[in-house]
């Protein structure tokens, strides 16, 4: 669908629902951003029942206020990303790799697999490192870490 498609969203319980181009049927949607790493902000799809896409939002800002308020707050819950604050241990053993950390969710503790297939460098200094079960973490700046939290990273990727 054109960028010119008009689309309002409204929360029902705990399912989205939206009208296009102002429809008389709202259908029940799941909203995805089309690049979740590296491009939020612009290019969120529509997914409807039958995982299909729907419609396609160029940006947030094409929503009217309240369209735009239950997108914002269904993307966040669907990509919550903890950021990882400091390093506590990390430990390589039989191809994977363990974790411990503070995040700013609270500690957390989990596996990754592979880093090549696992581990998307954002920048030179910026990564998001996915876990076995699909999990998201973010290291906003390496450079920002303390020093030993640094090693535990360099230690395993």
């Amino acid at each position: 669908m054109s960028s010119r498609t008009k689309v309002t969203l409204r929360r029902k319980a705990d399912q989205v629902f939206a009208r296009v181009d102002g429809q008389t049927e709202e259908i029940p949607v799941k909203l995805v951003w089309v690049r979740p790493v590296s491009g939020r902000e612009h290019e969120i799809s529509l997914i409807g029942p039958d995982k299909r896409e729907i419609a396609m939002i160029w940006s947030l800002e094409e929503l009217d206020p309240d369209s735009r308020l239950v997108a914002e707050e269904e993307l966040s819950r669907r990509y919550l990303v903890p950021r990882i604050t400091r390093v506590f241990r990390t430990e390589a053993q039989f191809g994977n790799r363990y974790w411990d950390v503070a995040t700013d969710c609270g500690p957390k503790k989990f596996l990754m697999k592979d880093p090549h297939s696992n581990v998307t460098w954002i920048s030179t200094d910026r990564l998001v490192i996915r876990d076995t079960l699909g999990n998201r973490y973010e290291i906003e700046s390496l450079n920002r870490l303390d020093a030993r939290s640094r090693a535990e990273v360099e230690k395993i990727l």
